[in-house]
């Protein structure tokens, strides 16, 4: 499999210059903001550094001297130290100006004399006698504009033309000049960009150039906006900037200091406002970026396999070296195969149930009862029809399934939470006595939009869960086209019945050969930083199973659930509560206190299941890990605090994997599967869906390659996705659809424990293929993405729409 990684070589490597700030500059602006506020503070370094990259079109940024004590300003280019000083004495011209104070320039003289000093980058490149924890963070950087400088220009598409690549300020290369589509009424387009993204894999030995790229939809209309493309010349450098309202002059502002502190070394000028008209004019010199892609944006996500195929080749020609490549394993069976009896399977298991099931479906629009009979009836494989009374019993009593009718303003308008409370409070009256009760109510995204602090579905989700109930939804806006499939309602009743802890995968079906069935204990932990609050999000579950073919016993933690207990309660006590208890403002402290949250969960759970094999797979978090030892730079650190299972009893029966996806940013994007096709001359990029190795790598480290259901499929809507791109489409229709790509998900095997090496690759992979709510692969196995799912759907999370 080729992939867009590429290795950052010596040959790569340069010579950078450092200029030296000395104590006196921050003093100076620390004494300036003390005269005017009493409180010093730091200079802004980051509008400096961006400043600085506008300037010279390159890589510039203040941190700290890595050969000693200070501050240093590194940069590829030399630049002259009169431009330094010019900038540093725009700070502080604006600080006087906002405070009434005259202009003294005090910062500029002391930059003057600032004299370069050369840091040759090869230094922290040397293969064999470094590891990962030695390469300073600003080396990545300048391996990423070394990269930029590369790869910016044009890239040949496949009928010809070119594709003009510039640089933003924040790393990427855009396609500023070629919108799609070319012209719109309202500049409703999308912009291609390329993000590159320096990156260590396990076990991989220096840095690895990551490349992808993406689709930005973009906006003629201010409001909907999240951030500015400003192009200040044709050909170069373009500038990122935030915006605001500004109520009494009735002008869309642009904030921070970096448009005045750029605007004398722009021939045109950085405008200080703009304008729905600037946006719409025939050649804009802002483009504004999409809070989030409305569903009727003409422009779909996703670049698809061939524009990715053609940034390979660019890559490739340009950087003169070849990219990643991940070899095959011999494991071959890591999908679920097909199952003609999954209905059957599913329906059994809730006849099996410990508890007698009910659902209760809660709409106030009857195309949405109709939605909801046809899945339940599909999913557990009901009589036709037999969903059209108020309340049905199934399955020899074992599930009853009740429709209730809400008021439109109970239900799905915004407002007080009072309402859904009362709403729930109605909804629980009618449940079965020692039933376990699941709601699948209606929703409604687009009413919900007007007013997001009120939304309803969080609201009711809160209220039934402070009831012991979890619960599903389902928006009008999913629902398909006439005689479709409803994948989306579907979906929904099998993600409700997993919620129950109810699915139709068995234990027997993931350890089939070469694995063999036996007793294990299967923990997923997924934990996320969340900002504003800062809050550190954490959550656990599990599966168990006894070593037959009785369905897995799923459980999940959670304090107010008495510790380990059935999923349902345990899903019903997180969404009761709080997102989080680790609201300490300190990183540092809410690491601590996550990690022993943790630790104490996963010996309670040990306690009780001290002599089967247990794996715990750890979904990574790049941002403060709870366990240091499963970082790439502290691999193989063999302090007791280091790992997780090093405390617990009988650790020699713990295997552990470290799990990281796509959407963590950190893994190599896969671009076209390698050796002999039988349909090499259709033009299609070749994909895959196998278990990969790195090759190289002294960890064991693998990659599962995954695609869309959607793609596997091959259907009419993605097929030119993989031939074409969206420059050389013959109808404007297939604009508007989704393209798809490969992505991959990395395990790296920290121990094996009682597990074989390949044995333990193919079990994780088993388990994105054996999902538990629906037909398709995971991109994490399916005990991290039930955690993951937990905190998703928590009232308290936040989200695009909330």
């Amino acid at each position: 499999m080729r992939t867009l990684a590429f290795p950052y070589t010596e040959a790569m490597a340069e010579k950078i210059h450092g200029y030296t700030l000395g104590s006196e500059v921050n003093d100076t602006w620390q004494d300036l903001n003390r005269r005017y506020t009493r409180h010093p503070k730091n200079l802004p370094y980051r509008d400096l550094s961006l400043g600085l990259r506008y300037v010279s079109s390159d890589y510039a940024t203040i941190c700290k001297d890595p050969d000693g004590p200070g501050t240093l300003l590194l940069m590829r280019k030399k630049i002259d130290t009169a431009i330094i000083s010019r900038l540093f004495a725009a700070f502080e011209r604006d600080l006087a100006a906002r405070h009434g104070a005259p202009f003294e320039d005090l910062l500029g003289p002391l930059l003057r004399r600032t004299k370069p000093r050369t840091i040759h980058i090869a230094k922290y490149l040397q293969a064999g006698t470094v590891t990962h924890a030695d390469i300073p963070n600003w080396v990545f950087d300048v391996a990423t504009w070394r990269t930029i400088e590369l790869l910016r220009g044009a890239l040949k598409l496949p009928d010809g033309t070119d594709l003009l690549l510039r640089p933003d300020i924040d790393g990427n290369l855009v396609a500023f000049n070629r919108p799609l589509p070319e012209t719109h009424p309202r500049a409703e387009q999308g912009i291609h960009y390329i993000s590159l993204e320096p990156i260590t894999v396990p076990g991989y030995p220096g840095i690895l150039l990551n490349l992808d790229a993406h689709i930005s939809a973009t906006t003629g209309f201010p409001g909907n906006a999240k951030s500015l493309w400003i192009a200040t010349d044709d050909t170069g450098m373009l500038l990122t900037a935030r915006h605001r309202y500004d109520r009494p002059t009735n002008r869309n502002v642009i904030t921070g200091l970096l448009p005045q502190l750029v605007d004398s070394f722009s021939i045109r000028g950085v405008p200080a406002d703009f304008t729905a008209d600037d946006l719409l004019a025939t050649h804009p010199r802002i483009r504004a970026r999409h809070a989030t892609r409305p569903d009727r944006h003409p422009i779909g996500s996703g670049p698809g396999r061939r524009f990715l195929d053609c940034v390979l080749e660019h890559a490739t020609a340009r950087l003169n070296t070849e990219s990643l490549v991940l070899e095959t394993t011999p494991i071959r069976n890591i999908d679920a195969p097909g199952d003609p009896d999954r209905h059957a399977k599913l329906a059994s298991a809730v006849n099996a149930a410990a508890r007698p099931i009910h659902i209760s479906v809660v709409y106030q629009d009857d195309l949405q009862r109709h939605r909801s009979a046809q899945a339940l009836t599909e999913v557990l494989n009901l009589p036709e029809n037999s969903l059209t009374t108020a309340g049905s019993t199934f399955l020899d009593g074992a599930l009853t399934i009740t429709f209730d009718s809400a008021k439109t303003d109970m239900l799905v308008v915004p407002g007080p939470t009072h309402l859904r409370n009362t709403l729930a409070e109605q909804i629980i009256s009618t449940r079965t006595p020692d039933a376990l009760h699941l709601v699948l109510a209606e929703s409604n995204k687009e009413l919900a939009a007007a007013k997001p602090a009120e939304d309803p579905k969080p609201q009711l989700r809160r209220a039934l869960a402070a009831h012991g109930t979890v619960s599903q939804f389902i928006d009008p806006a999913s629902t398909p086209k006439p005689d479709a499939v409803d994948h989306p309602a579907n979906a929904a009743v099998r993600d409700l019945l997993r919620a129950a802890g109810l699915t139709a995968t068995t234990p027997t079906r993931v350890f089939s050969r070469p694995l063999q069935p036996q007793p294990c204990i299967i923990v997923g932990l997924y934990t996320r930083e969340q900002n504003q609050p800062a809050t550190r999000m954490i959550s656990l579950s599990a599966l168990i199973s006894d070593g037959t073919d009785k369905p897995w016993h799923m459980v999940g933690y959670h304090p107010d659930a008495h510790g380990w207990n059935d999923l349902p309660t345990a899903i019903a006590a997180h969404h009761a509560t709080d997102l989080s208890q680790f609201n300490d403002p300190n990183p540092t402290t809410r690491t601590a206190l996550a990690r022993a949250y943790t630790e104490r969960a996963l010996h309670q759970l040990r306690t009780r299941y001290d002599d089967i094999p247990m794996i715990i797979y750890i979904d990574g978090s790049n941002r403060y890990p709870l366990w240091s030892g499963t970082t790439n730079k502290n691999l193989g650190n063999g302090q007791v605090d280091a790992l997780p299972h090093l405390g617990m009893i009988n650790p020699a029966g713990i295997s552990l994997v470290r799990v990281n996806t796509a959407s963590d940013g950190k893994l190599p994007q896969p671009v076209r599967a390698t050796g002999n096709r039988a349909n090499a001359d259709d033009g299609a990029v070749p994909a895959t869906e196998r278990l990969h190795q790195l090759p190289g790598a002294h960890e064991d480290t693998y990659y599962l390659i995954n695609r869309s259901r959607s793609d596997k499929a091959f259907q009419s809507s993605v097929r030119a996705g993989h031939r074409q791109t969206r420059f050389d489409l013959a109808e404007v229709r297939e604009l508007r659809t989704p393209w798809h790509a490969m992505t991959c998900t990395e395990f790296l095997l920290l121990e094996h424990g009682a597990f074989e090496r390949q044995h333990l690759a193919a079990l994780s992979a088993r388990l994105c293929g054996h999902s538990l709510a629906w037909d398709g692969r995971t991109a994490r196995p399916a005990p991290v993405h039930l955690a993951r799912q937990i905190l998703e759907d928590h009232p308290g999370r936040k989200t695009a729409a909330r």
